[in-house]
Parts: structure tokens; C-alpha cells; sequence
């Protein structure tokens, strides 16, 4: 019998709940039609004024459960990963890379919303649908300032992440001393975001853009 977390449940509960996720996805995909919205994995997105805006469903497999993800970044800064990184050729990429993608910032949770169970799924992609519309508005009054504080707080909390946000942000608003002041620290206290290449670590690769940058303004 399946367990987790002290949580016990039969083969065929655990195959109706992957059931019900698989259902739910295809739920989401249709209901998005004629929207704004495009959907890939269950996930509703959209590039909204600048913002990438992803909305996920979470079903839990061991507990009826299921929650929308609400997670959000600018799209500028993306562009500026790659660039820092050496694969720019990602710039071509569909919107749907920008979520599921490998080599991308994260996008910082925001909240992760209750959404009620139904035998219907098409009730749930709904009620999906609208959590998402109601995220766009609160976006309206949005800056880099606020998604930098957010990504700052969220690296307090986990030092390991989101420093690719954090210095491609300060990039995106001309901060470049200051972006490469938080890799300076990053690579003293020793932090690893994740990102490894042959060319060294995202740390590494963003000091040198950003020496290189610096010292191009500069000399004009």
C-alpha cells in the first residue's frame, strides 16, 4: 500500500488520482480556448503587460487535494539569463519554455490557492480559469522594485535560490554595480543556484557579463 508523510492510500486511489490529474490537464486545455491563455501541463500562462503570469494546478495524490500555483516574473529578464548565460538561441523559444524550461529564472510563488474537488473536471479548469483572471489585476500596480523585494525575500529564506533572479532584475533596471555586488557575495558565502556549465557556475558567468558590461560603459 502507497505511503507517504504517514498518509496511506490503496493502488487504486493512488490511480485515480493520476487519473484525475491527467483529466484535469486536458480540462484546463480546453477551457483556455478563446482566452488569452495558453495552456501546456495543466498550467495556464500568459505574457500580461510584460509579466509572465503562470497559473498551476497541484494535485495532491495523497489526499484529495488540489491548489492553484500563482507564480509571476518579467519577461525581460529571461532574455538577459541567456545572454549572461551564452545560449541567447533560447530568445525563439515558445512562451511554455519560459515555465517548464531548464535554463530559466524561477518564477517565485506567490500564493498557492484551495481550488474544490469535482467529478466534473471541467468545473475545476473553471474555477482555474477564474483564479487566473482575478491575477492579472493585481498586477497592474507591479514594478521590478516589487518582484526584486519579492525574489530577495524568497533568497532570505533559501539562500540557494533565485540569485539568477536577483541579478538579472537589477540588470533589467540598470543596477549593473549592484548585480554584480550580489554575485560577489553569492560566490563568498559560497551560495549555488544551480546553474552549471562548462563555462563555470551562473555566479561565475554573470561576474564576467557584468565586468564586461561595466567596463564597456565606461570606456565610452
Amino acid at each position: 500500500m502507497p505511503e507517504f508523510r504517514g498518509i496511506k492510500i490503496t493502488r487504486a486511489q493512488e490511480s485515480a488520482r493520476h487519473a484525475y490529474r491527467r483529466a484535469l490537464e486536458k480540462a484546463v486545455r480546453a477551457v483556455s480556448k478563446g482566452t488569452k491563455w495558453r495552456s501546456s501541463q495543466g498550467c495556464l500562462f500568459q505574457d500580461h503587460a510584460g509579466w509572465l503570469v503562470a497559473v498551476q494546478p497541484l494535485v495532491y495524490i495523497y489526499e484529495p487535494i488540489t491548489k492553484a500555483r500563482v507564480s509571476v516574473k518579467p519577461m525581460s529578464i529571461d532574455p538577459i539569463f541567456w545572454d549572461v548565460a551564452g545560449v541567447s538561441e533560447n530568445k525563439s523559444r515558445p512562451l511554455s519554455f519560459r515555465c517548464f524550461g531548464a535554463w530559466t529564472c524561477p518564477a517565485p510563488k506567490l500564493a498557492d490557492m484551495d481550488v474544490p474537488e469535482n467529478d466534473a473536471v471541467h468545473l475545476v479548469a473553471e474555477q482555474l480559469l477564474r483564479i487566473a483572471d482575478e491575477q492579472l489585476e493585481t498586477l497592474d500596480s507591479w514594478s521590478l522594485g516589487d518582484f526584486l523585494q519579492v525574489c530577495r525575500k524568497q533568497r532570505a529564506a533559501s539562500p540557494d535560490g533565485y540569485l539568477s533572479c536577483v541579478v538579472t532584475t537589477l540588470i533589467a533596471m540598470g543596477r549593473e554595480h549592484e548585480a554584480l555586488e550580489a554575485c560577489t557575495d553569492a560566490e563568498q558565502a559560497g551560495d549555488f543556484d544551480g546553474f552549471v556549465a562548462p563555462e563555470g557556475s551562473f555566479v561565475e558567468m554573470a561576474s564576467r557579463w557584468l565586468r564586461q558590461s561595466i567596463a564597456a560603459k565606461t570606456r565610452h
